[in-house]
């Protein structure tokens, strides 16, 4: 991503941006359950889905190590909608993000249709230039796997687009509870690459990926994750 978002992975939100969501948009309509239940028929369900995708759509992966500190998965290609955002604060930029891709699956596109949400929500986090400075945030949604073979519709707004992510190999860290703000996110990250320096592996430095699993109404068994990109070549610009 020229800061578009590479991942999938994390690679994003249980943030507090979550809280921009509807209660009704929890509960998928009628016609999105349509849907759902058409894309299970075509796609197939993914049945091994892990518990914290909680019956939503989410990427495919496979676990290549597990370890106390971190995984080592690999994801298959996907599709995203995507939205850069330039901000001081994760949350502010979280918010602004999702309320703009909300807009996208609620029929703000060039189909007029509405999408049924997916897990995670997923950002990507540069690098800051110094202190007191805008950092780059990539927010994306997972695209249904009901799309992910035929293609989404175009968005409306000219901030949000749809990207694209090859098959990639990422190193994961995974935490329960409420994450939702800039210090414990980077303490996430942190503790990730300082194990993976003390287990000698090599990891794409720069920029990293905050994915959550859930709504800030769940209050428990929360699933929040860093990743950050295998290998030190590993490119993270998806094909547009």
């Amino acid at each position: 991503m020229p800061a578009r978002l590479t991942t999938v992975v994390v690679l994003a939100l249980a943030l507090a941006t979550v809280g921009a969501i509807p209660a009704e948009a929890a509960r998928p309509s009628a016609s999105a359950a349509t849907l759902t239940a058409a894309a299970d028929a075509s796609e197939g369900v993914d049945t091994k889905a892990p518990w914290f995708c909680h019956n939503l759509d989410c990427p495919r992966f496979s676990v290549l190590e597990s370890t106390d500190d971190y995984e080592l998965r690999e994801y298959e290609a996907a599709s995203w909608v995507s939205t850069d955002v330039s901000a001081y604060a994760y949350a502010l930029a979280a918010r602004t993000g999702f309320q703009r891709l909300y807009q996208y699956i609620d029929g703000a596109n060039k189909e007029a249709v509405k999408v049924p949400m997916t897990a995670p929500v997923v950002t990507r986090i540069g690098a800051a230039a110094g202190p007191f400075c805008k950092n780059n945030f990539t927010i994306a949604f997972f695209v249904p796997f009901a799309f992910q073979s035929k293609g989404a519709p175009q968005p409306n707004n000219p901030d949000v687009y749809l990207s694209y992510t090859p098959a990639l190999k990422v190193y994961v860290a995974q935490t329960g509870g409420f994450v939702v703000d800039d210090y414990s996110i980077s303490r996430m990250a942190n503790r990730l690459t300082d194990a993976l320096d003390d287990a000698g592996l090599a990891y794409a430095s720069g920029e990293f990926f905050f994915a959550g699993y859930d709504p800030p109404f769940r209050l428990a068994a929360r699933h929040n994750e860093v990743a950050v990109l295998a290998g030190e070549a590993a490119d993270s610009q998806p094909a547009q």
